[in-house]
This record gives C-alpha cells, sequence and structure tokens, in this order.
C-alpha cells in the first residue's frame, strides 16, 4: 500500500494480502512459545515438589546441608520460566496485532473495487 496525495490505495486483490503469511507465522510462533512456556512451568513444579519434599525432611531431622543444590535449581527454573512467560507475552502480542492489521486489510479488500488480475 502506498500513499497517493494523501489516499491510501488499497490492495488490488485478496491475494495481495500482506498479513496472512505474518498471521501464520504469528499463530506458530505463538503455539511454540505456549509450549515452550507450559514445559517451564512443569520443570519449575516439578524442583518446587521436591524441594518442598527435601525441606520436609531437613525440617523432621534438623539439618538443612543438602538444600543449596535444589535451591539453586529452583532459581534457575524460576528465571526460565520467567523468561518462557516474557516470550509468551510478547508473542501474544505479536498475535493481537497481526490480527488488528489482518481486519485492517480485509476492510480495505471490502470496499477496494476488484483490479483485473482478480479476474483471473
Amino acid at each position: 500500500m502506498g500513499y497517493d496525495h494523501g489516499v491510501v490505495k488499497a490492495p488490488a486483490c485478496w491475494v495481495d494480502l500482506i498479513c496472512l503469511m505474518e498471521l501464520a507465522e504469528a499463530f506458530e510462533a505463538l503455539e511454540r512459545v505456549r509450549r515452550d512456556c507450559k514445559i517451564s512451568r512443569n520443570r519449575l513444579m516439578t524442583v518446587r515438589e521436591a524441594l518442598d519434599s527435601v525441606l520436609d525432611e531437613a525440617f523432621r531431622r534438623q539439618s538443612f546441608g543438602p538444600i543449596e543444590r535444589l535451591l539453586e535449581r529452583e532459581e534457575t527454573a524460576l528465571a526460565e520460566y520467567q523468561q518462557a512467560a516474557a516470550k509468551l507475552a510478547r508473542a501474544e502480542q505479536r498475535w493481537c496485532a497481526v490480527r488488528a492489521a489482518l481486519a485492517y486489510e480485509s476492510q480495505i479488500m471490502g470496499s477496494a473495487p476488484a483490479g483485473p488480475q482478480c479476474l483471473n
């Protein structure tokens, strides 16, 4: 789309819609990031469950020495989950933006007369 004396030129054919490929790419990225976020969350929950179990045992024995490694694992898992959640938020924002752009393009296409290249 370009500008001609302040008037927006609409694409001549549905094939010209820019956002269709971008929409597919955004959806694939969103699904991939959702999956990665679930995996990270599951890792974090697994580590936290193990930590809870070890803490219960440590309180019962009054011995807290072996917890350090598990606390480090929990910290690492938490950082990975937070990164995955941030990626998910960005992917969801992109998905929404591309959907809005596609809706705008579709609206323009609906108001534009069909060009000769669309008549095939």
